[in-house]
């Protein structure tokens, strides 16, 4: 939300709301599954290009990035980091 938010008024795009709401189904079986559901509402009165630049930030920024990626994790005994 903050992104979107930033890029807007950087750019001069005034929207009627900035509403972003995230919803994760996570799935069981022989391997977990997580899934999030994004979505984002910018109200009315903006045309198709300025929602486009709105929405293609939103999936183009830092958290989208580290949570559509692949995730590992590496355990180390004694609670000592590497």
């Amino acid at each position: 939300m903050l992104t979107i938010a930033a890029v807007a008024e950087n750019k001069g795009i005034a929207p009627e709301r900035i509403e972003v709401w995230v919803r994760r189904e996570t799935t069981e079986g022989l391997r977990w599954r997580t899934r999030f559901v994004v979505g984002v509402e910018l109200g009315a009165g903006l045309s198709h290009r300025e929602r486009k630049i709105l929405f293609n930030v939103a999936r183009r920024c830092e958290v989208h990035k580290l949570l559509s990626g692949e995730l590992d994790f590496e355990y180390r005994g004694d609670g000592i980091p590497a």
